[in-house]
């Protein structure tokens, strides 16, 4: 019996909460879930940071006490206001501003000076409760994407709604990338969660609205517009319509940029960090001029197919709303298997693996590849930092011992050559477990597509083929 079945009528204060909430059978063992992974989350919140946690809410302090922007790093504003928003909202349970964002920062010698500014913080009195109130706004989104999973994975059986919920509080990938590097990827997480959502229950623009908020706090989303756009609603009018409401925040995001900042930040930011040569890491070399993207390639291939269904090219028609959330699996997938990208960023994938658990119960192996891709990228990320980014995050505890603990990195700091081609080797296991994990999806995919029928060409009357009584009533 599914939650469908089971549901009758509930008080309307009830209905704010997702169905598997409301139900009988549901409610305890999901609260019981949720009990669990609440304290693995206020174990580890007070004991681990990254220096991006500083660097953020440094950013958001001036905003929120300063009334200004640094003008010199305008990227994911919408991300910064809710910080800012956060600072003064928990103003009350933190130490005094001037205790904590102190300025001038390490922004002249990151390099330099990270490590001394990031010790002076772990050192001081207050940094456990310091910790554990900044990463509340993390908790809060991390917690409102749980329960948009619920309501996304309502239709589905008891067993797997469980599987998918579980899988959500005690996820390696999410919890390493909220509470203890302590980023907000949770941020946009929830906003596509959201709208996906509303998609599926045919509020497509309500949908563009939180895709649209989803790009202002990460960028990435905005690769995700023609996905939404070409499954959402139908006719190219609408899917320009819809495209052009997902984009208004972000448009406004880098006007209000230009006003404040003198610069319009985002996409111009982007170009000059990390982060927005990832996606072009992975290249096909071309004879002069010119390499392939490989990550550019399968997403154009997504777009272009997606755009021939809603168009009649080819296919049975335009892609149903049901199955959108397969083709952000197939996108995210290609995302990461094709790029190169801190360990953070992969709880953007995380979502696509609870929904996989709780819709698709017979891709049987998701979970498993699931947590190797997870060793892997963990792995990784210790050869190409050492322990700044896994076992040193720690810092709190012990402000010596953490930065002294023992990583991969280290272990072959003699032999450059032999990490190299150990990062390679981990980078293409990476690549084949995402494609293993992803090859359900695609089949499925696949399968759904039926090729356009093509009428058979013209015979002559005496040259058709005599058939039987139970062929003609066949037919």
């Amino acid at each position: 019996m599914t939650l469908k079945q089971r549901s009758g009528r509930v008080p309307a204060i009830s209905r704010l909460l997702p169905a598997p909430l409301r139900d009988p059978v549901l409610r305890r063992p999901l609260l019981g879930w949720l009990g669990v992974g609440l304290a693995v989350r206020f174990a580890v919140m007070p004991f681990a940071f990254h220096s991006d946690l500083l660097a953020v809410y440094w950013r958001a302090h001036l905003i929120a006490y300063e009334g200004q922007l640094f003008g010199s790093y305008l990227v994911n504003m919408g991300a910064h206001y809710v910080h800012a928003l956060a600072l003064r909202l928990l103003g009350p349970l933190l130490p005094p501003p001037a205790a904590v964002w102190t300025d001038p920062w390490w922004w002249g010698d990151s390099g330099g000076l990270q490590t001394q500014v990031t010790r002076e913080f772990a050192t001081s009195s207050d940094v456990f409760s310091t910790l554990f109130v900044l990463k509340l706004p993390y908790l809060a989104f991390d917690l409102a994407a749980g329960l948009l999973l619920l309501s996304l994975v309502a239709a589905g059986r008891p067993q797997a709604i469980r599987r998918a919920w579980a899988f959500w509080m005690l996820s390696p990938i999410g919890l390493y990338a909220t509470y203890l590097f302590a980023r907000y990827e949770a941020f946009p997480v929830a906003l596509v969660l959201g709208a996906l959502l509303a998609c599926e229950r045919r509020r497509p623009w309500t949908g563009a609205l939180l895709l649209g908020l989803a790009v202002t706090t990460r960028t990435y989303p905005l690769l995700l517009v023609p996905v939404f756009a070409l499954v959402a609603v139908r006719g190219w009018r609408r899917q320009g319509a819809w495209a052009g409401l997902a984009l208004l925040p972000f448009a406004l995001t880098m006007v209000t940029n230009r006003i404040l900042g003198g610069t319009a930040g985002e996409l111009a930011r982007l170009r000059d960090i990390a982060p927005g040569d990832a996606f072009l890491a992975l290249t096909l070399p071309v004879q002069g001029a010119g390499d392939i993207y490989l990550m550019l390639a399968a997403v154009l291939a997504v777009y272009g197919y997606l755009l021939g269904r809603s168009a009649g090219w080819w296919g049975a028609g335009a892609v149903r709303v049901g199955e959108l959330w397969v083709w952000l699996l197939v996108v995210h997938a290609a995302f990461f298997a094709l790029a190169t990208f801190s360990a953070h960023y992969f709880m953007w994938f995380t979502p696509f693996v609870a929904l996989a658990l709780a819709r698709r119960p017979r891709w049987r192996g998701v979970l498993a590849l699931h947590l190797l891709q997870v060793v892997t990228i963990l792995a990784i990320s210790d050869l190409v930092n050492g322990p700044r980014t896994v076992l040193g995050l720690f810092q709190p505890l012990s402000p010596v011992a953490a930065t002294e603990l023992p990583s991969l990195r280290e272990l072959l700091l003699n032999s450059r050559a032999l990490t190299e081609q150990l990062i390679g080797v981990l980078r293409t296991g990476f690549l084949v477990l995402t494609g293993l994990l992803a090859a359900p999806a695609l089949a499925e995919l696949a399968g759904r597509a039926p090729q356009v029928a093509h009428p058979e060409p013209h015979r002559p009357a005496d040259q058709h083929e005599p058939q039987s009584r139970k062929q003609r009533v066949a037919r």
